[in-house]
């Protein structure tokens, strides 16, 4: 009896130890893994950093394109949260911060042939065929130290803004990850942001002034143009002191400074004293501009251009200038800017990271931002 009842234990005892083998399979399957975003950050303080997405008031829509290489690892999986990191070198502003600071937001999230060193201006096109809701609710914001010693801060959550996924996303092979962050803002009475670790490749465009300002301004060269804006696909960002009284104000510019529409010589006198047309152009748009506090002093204008993902525009020469009509006295007259020659990198994008952002929540577009990402953790089980 004891060896029948010793040999028929054998089959249930194999059993039970297939089982647990099971369940002990499924459940390392179920143990979350986590990859930061980019790896290159993991261990050291991201050269930027991003105070868009928490911050009192201020609305924005924040579309993040995250190539495939960067998830890859997590391959069978299905994510579940994502975190930011505090910044270890920009901590003033942590001083602002009193402790239950929030922000309200939707995420939402796709897998997309999106390619990270050119996305679109449309929100819409970088999405995939199927945009999941992966998040709607209030982010709590840890209260931290304005006073830091580390090269690089923790995902503890006792310090990273961490959001856990509604709905959890299961991986897509070969594709790019693109999260959409659509922010309410935050409101307390008083003025805080909560930024968050950042990284970038900076390839600058070259930026040459020439010709002279017609006017008495604050700085004769006139014109600004930010050198991080001249990669192909990004906006060019200008900006133009303006005269005083200004009532029009445009932005030219075109591919020469010799000849205006490939035949007049340039400068081309335009108006007294000395106002010159500069560059040919080829595009002259209106531009919103803030006059000065009275009839004396400059005021400001600015535009971004929106240029194509050309391989033929890098190394390539736009140049710019800015044309007033400005009220003088009884009379109307031209006032105009310095010139500016401003040639695009000839470094393509190379983080497999970009973003697009508004702060007008209904527009659909945005403004291009390549090589240019929050560092995040994302976690998957």
């Amino acid at each position: 009896m004891q060896h029948l009842v010793s040999t028929s234990s054998f089959p249930h005892r194999a059993a039970t130890l297939c089982l647990a083998a099971i369940v002990a399979a499924a459940d390392c399957r179920s143990q979350s893994t986590a990859v930061v975003v980019p790896a290159s950050a993991s261990a050291v303080d991201g050269n930027r950093w991003m105070n868009s997405h928490f911050r009192e008031r201020d609305a924005r829509r924040i579309q993040l394109i995250i190539g495939a290489q960067h998830v890859a690892s997590l391959s069978g999986k299905r994510l579940s949260e994502l975190a930011f990191r505090k910044d270890t070198k920009y901590v003033n502003n942590y001083k602002r911060l009193r402790g239950g600071e929030q922000t309200s937001m939707r995420i939402l999230a796709s897998w997309s042939d999106a390619d990270p060193a050119k996305p679109a201006l449309r929100f819409a096109s970088n999405h995939g065929s199927t945009v999941v809701e992966v998040f709607r609710g209030v982010v709590a914001l840890p209260k931290v130290s304005p006073i830091e010693d580390r090269s690089v801060a923790s995902f503890d959550p006792r310090e990273a803004p961490t959001i856990p996924f509604s709905t959890a996303l299961p991986h897509v092979a070969s594709k790019s990850l693109v999260l959409e962050f659509l922010i309410d803002g935050g409101a307390k009475g008083y003025s805080w942001n909560w930024p968050v670790d950042a990284v970038t490749s900076f390839q600058p465009g070259k930026v040459t002034p020439f010709g002279k300002t017609c006017w008495d301004a604050q700085r004769q060269e006139a014109i600004t143009i930010v050198r991080g804006s001249l990669r192909p696909g990004m906006h060019i960002k200008t900006e133009c002191v303006t005269p005083p009284n200004p009532l029009l104000s445009f932005q030219v510019f075109g591919l020469s400074n010799k000849l205006a529409y490939g035949a007049l010589p340039l400068p081309l006198r335009i108006a007294e004293p000395a106002c010159d047309l500069l560059v040919s152009p080829d595009v002259m748009v209106t531009t919103k501009f803030f006059a000065g506090p009275d009839g004396r002093h400059d005021g400001w204008t600015g535009a971004e251009v929106a240029t194509p993902t050309l391989t033929s525009l890098y190394g390539a020469t736009l140049f710019f200038q800015y044309i007033f009509l400005q009220q003088q006295g009884t009379q109307l007259g031209l006032r105009t800017s310095n010139g500016v020659e401003a040639t695009f990198t000839t470094k393509p994008p190379s983080l497999d990271l970009s973003l697009v952002a508004t702060m007008d929540m209904l527009a659909e577009n945005g403004r291009v931002f390549l090589d240019f990402a929050p560092v995040l953790q994302i976690s998957a089980r």
